[in-house]
C-alpha cells in the first residue's frame, strides 16, 4: 500500500491512459480541419502554431476538468446551453468564412498569417467546444484512481495528455501539406474551401444537437 502511494501510477496504468486519450483523439473534428485549412493557406511551418493554440487550450481543458468545472457544466443546463451555443457560433462564422475565402495560386509567394493570429484560432477552435471539457472529465475519471492521492495523478495525466494532442495535431498541420500541393487550381481551392466549411457546419449541428447527460467516449 505504501509502495502504491509512493508512485503517482503505474505503468501499465499510463500506457491504458495513453492509448485511451490516442484513440479520442485522433477522429478527425474541427481541430483537425483547422490545423489542415492552416497548412493550405500558410504552409506547415506556419500552421504548427494553430497546433500550439489547440494544446494550449487542452492544458485549460484539463485544469478546468481537474477543478470539477466539468461536473457544474452537467449540473447547470443553463451553463452548458450558453456555452455550446457560443461555440456554435464561432463554427458557424468559421465556416462561413472559409465558404467566403477566394481561391489563390498557392504557388505565389505570399505574407503567410502571424503567430499570434493563427494560436488563437487554435485555441479558439477547441476551446470553444463545451463538450471537450466533458471528455477530458470523462477520461481522466477513468483514469484516477479515487484510493490515490489526486495531485500526483493529474501531474502525470495532464502533461502526458498535452503532449498527445500536440502530437496529433501537429501531425494534422503536416497531412495539409500534400493536400496544399494538390491545390494548383481555383476550382479545387474552392472545393477544399467549401467541404471543410460544410464539415464545420455539420461540426456545428451536431454540437447544437448533443446532450451532454448522454455523451459517451
Amino acid at each position: 500500500m505504501e509502495l502504491r502511494q509512493s508512485v503517482a501510477m503505474s505503468l501499465s496504468e499510463w500506457l491504458g491512459f495513453v492509448v485511451l486519450w490516442t484513440v479520442v483523439g485522433l477522429p478527425i473534428g474541427p481541430n483537425a480541419i483547422a490545423c489542415m485549412t492552416a497548412t493550405v493557406a500558410n504552409g506547415w511551418a506556419r500552421a504548427l502554431w494553430v497546433a500550439v493554440g489547440i494544446t494550449l487550450a487542452s492544458v485549460v481543458h484539463s485544469l478546468i476538468a481537474a477543478f470539477g468545472f466539468g461536473a457544474l457544466l452537467l449540473a447547470y443546463a443553463e451553463l452548458f446551453h450558453l456555452l455550446k451555443w457560443l461555440g456554435v457560433a464561432y463554427l458557424v462564422w468559421l465556416a462561413i468564412g472559409l465558404w467566403r475565402r477566394p481561391a489563390m495560386n498557392v504557388a505565389l509567394d505570399r505574407p503567410p498569417a502571424g503567430r499570434w493570429r493563427l494560436t488563437r484560432q487554435g485555441f479558439l477552435v477547441s476551446i470553444s467546444n463545451p463538450k471537450a471539457v466533458l471528455m477530458y472529465l470523462a477520461v481522466f475519471t477513468q483514469a484516477i484512481d479515487p484510493a490515490a492521492p489526486l495531485w500526483p495523478q493529474l501531474a502525470v495525466l495532464m502533461p502526458t495528455a498535452s503532449t498527445i494532442v500536440a502530437l496529433i495535431y501537429g501531425g494534422y498541420v503536416l497531412l495539409g501539406a500534400p493536400i496544399r500541393r494538390l491545390l494548383t487550381s481555383a476550382h479545387r481551392q474552392r472545393l477544399f474551401n467549401r467541404s471543410a466549411a460544410g464539415f464545420y457546419l455539420f461540426s456545428a449541428t451536431a454540437v447544437a444537437v448533443s446532450d451532454p447527460k448522454r455523451m459517451t467516449v
